[in-house]
């Protein structure tokens, strides 16, 4: 597996030889993921989805799930995409087009892309891999317009376009995700938030959270990417993740997601070795 977008978390590639299962992954950004190889097996609080090779699957943001990527029977791969949207793209978009979602189709989560969607990906792919300057990356965002108009044309692809909302946790994901590895406390995170330390435990109370949760399920989150799509030491994932040890990383990466960071590095290296 690899990363391949110079737009960071805009565009990943997920590649393993050995199935992978993973437990309550939790999902910040509505994602696009397109499987090219394998099977994608997603279980919800409402029930089960499967993904097949050719097939696109939705996953809108704010929600917590177990995947499973199964491997081809006969070649031996899994291979996806997986496109992530981006807050302001998507801000752009609504000022644009808001008007087209109005009498959007609701679509559904797993489905065949037209012609049309297969080629806008296409050439989105290509241009996120070279998006390395502010005009390659203005047209990368022109290329993902294009991407989801074809999507809406086809009947699909609104539930990537909801705006997500701005209360407290989601504030608090945005500024984790910037920089897991950054020693957050609540006066800092109140003060980057123009809000008193009361005020900001009082809202995450409100979302029935706490400072504490989001930040280690933000650094975990981070730390599982970094093992599912780079090629880091596991002493240099943890350090990324705000973990100055890599037993208590992997001890607590077990205990969000069912499995240690080197059992699930060990089902890509058949792929990568």
């Amino acid at each position: 597996m690899s990363s391949s977008s110079a737009l960071a978390g805009t565009l990943a590639t997920y590649h393993s030889r050995r199935q992978q299962r993973i437990a309550r992954v939790p999902i910040w950004q509505s994602q696009l993921i397109a499987v090219l190889e394998g099977c994608k097996i997603i279980h919800t609080h409402s029930g089960e989805l499967i993904c097949r090779a050719g097939d696109w699957l939705l996953l809108p943001a704010g929600q917590e799930l177990e995947l499973v990527n199964q491997p081809d029977a006969d070649s031996g791969h899994y291979l996806a995409l997986a496109l992530t949207q981006d807050r302001q793209w998507l801000q752009r978009f609504h000022a644009l087009h808001g008007h087209l979602l109005l009498q959007a189709a609701p679509g559904s989560p797993v489905f065949t892309p037209s012609a049309n969607s297969r080629q806008a990906l296409q050439q989105l792919v290509s241009t996120l891999e070279n998006a390395d300057d502010p005009m390659a990356q203005a047209l990368a965002e022109h290329g993902w317009q294009g991407l989801m108009l074809a999507l809406l044309q086809q009947g699909q692809g609104r539930s990537l376009l909801l705006l997500p909302t701005e209360d407290a946790r989601q504030q608090l994901q945005a500024l984790f995700a910037f920089d897991p590895a950054h020693d957050w406390t609540p006066a800092v995170v109140a003060q980057q938030l123009a809000m008193s330390e009361a005020t900001l435990r009082r809202r995450l109370a409100a979302a029935s959270t706490t400072f504490s949760a989001l930040l280690t399920e933000a650094r975990l989150a981070h730390g599982l990417q970094l093992v599912m799509t780079g090629r880091q030491s596991l002493l240099d994932v943890a350090l990324a993740s705000g973990y100055q040890s890599p037993s208590r990383f992997a001890a607590a990466f077990r205990r969000r997601f069912g499995l240690t960071p080197s059992a699930l590095r060990a089902t890509r290296e058949l792929a990568e070795g």
